[in-house]
């Protein structure tokens, strides 16, 4: 497995149910949903298992629950002899990735996922702003819709997912004007996100700093395993290098397209994408059609992914 990389997925992955399977089978799964719930103070379990759906998609809630799941696997696959050469997140993902690496302790990086989802969630309400995915543009045609649509207001990409996939993040006005104008642009479909704030742009400045505070308070630890940054989509492992880059995250664009040609150019062939969902093996295949990817979220494929890595 030396040439494998563990890859966390980030918000839009979540789901009613979300690891009750794993609660239920597996006893390091288990203690990581009962930690959450202590460190927390609330339920979080129940709302992984139980909803509503509402409640799960907020961002407050959304980005602790993708935490403790993609966690809850990691223990379970860890502790069956996985050893990868790299981890990288996509956006909150990039702290389950920490905790992977050894970088936070799990009750170190759940306390700063719940300060940066909760002042994510009040950038939100006092800059609103929206996000929308913008399928088959390149990159002149995005820096002349990025121009145009600018006119309206504050706009940025914020996610660099794919070939064929970006994300723009910023005022409601700039976002919806770029979807107006995306097609005379390239762009074969724009879609309106459910999102709560235009996220990793420059609205999520107030959220950036609030964050800092978190971060200076929390211990970051020698890593390793090196992780692939969001920010620079390169590998680090420099514990006050990963703090900064954290705080920076929130404002700058997740290049999780230029993170995988990362992996794949310095010899990684398969990733693990470890928590709910199978967005990134799908982003995968659009950035490397050859590359191995593989799914592992819960009881079945934890079990399946596991007599793999003993065989």
């Amino acid at each position: 497995m030396s040439r494998t990389a563990c890859v966390f997925p980030g918000q839009g992955s979540q789901y009613v149910g979300m690891g009750k399977d794993l609660y239920d089978a597996f006893p390091e799964a288990r203690k990581v949903f009962e930690d959450a719930n202590a460190i927390l103070g609330f339920d979080l379990a129940g709302t992984c298992f139980d909803g509503p759906e509402e409640k799960i998609r907020e961002t407050r809630f959304t980005q602790p629950a993708i935490v403790v799941h993609s966690v809850a696997v990691w223990s379970v696959i860890e502790a069956g002899g996985i050893e990868p050469a790299f981890v990288a997140g996509h956006s909150v993902g990039e702290y389950s990735a920490l905790v992977a690496n050894g970088a936070l302790e799990f009750a170190d990086a759940l306390r700063l996922v719940r300060d940066r989802a909760e002042a994510m969630f009040s950038a939100g309400l006092e800059q609103p702003g929206t996000m929308a995915a913008l399928i088959g543009i390149s990159e002149e045609g995005l820096e002349g819709l990025l121009s145009e649509a600018g006119e309206a207001g504050i706009i940025a990409t914020a996610n660099y997912n794919s070939p064929v996939q970006v994300v723009i993040s910023g005022d409601t006005a700039a976002v919806e004007k770029a979807m107006e104008i995306a097609k005379g642009h390239g762009a074969k479909r724009a879609i309106q996100l459910n999102v709560s704030g235009a996220f990793h742009s420059p609205l999520m400045k107030m959220a950036e700093e609030k964050l800092a505070a978190s971060l200076k308070a929390t211990a970051f630890s020698d890593v390793r395993i090196p992780v692939v940054c969001n920010v620079t989509a390169e590998a680090e492992t420099d514990p006050e290098a990963i703090r900064s880059l954290l705080e920076r995250q929130l404002t700058s664009p997740v290049r999780w397209h230029q993170s995988m040609k990362y992996l794949l150019e310095n010899g990684v062939s398969s990733l693990v994408e470890v928590g709910p969902g199978k967005v990134l093996c799908g982003l995968l295949k659009r950035i490397s059609p050859e590359a191995a990817c593989v799914s592992v979220s819960d009881r079945e494929s934890i079990s399946r992914f596991l007599e793999g890595v003993s065989a």
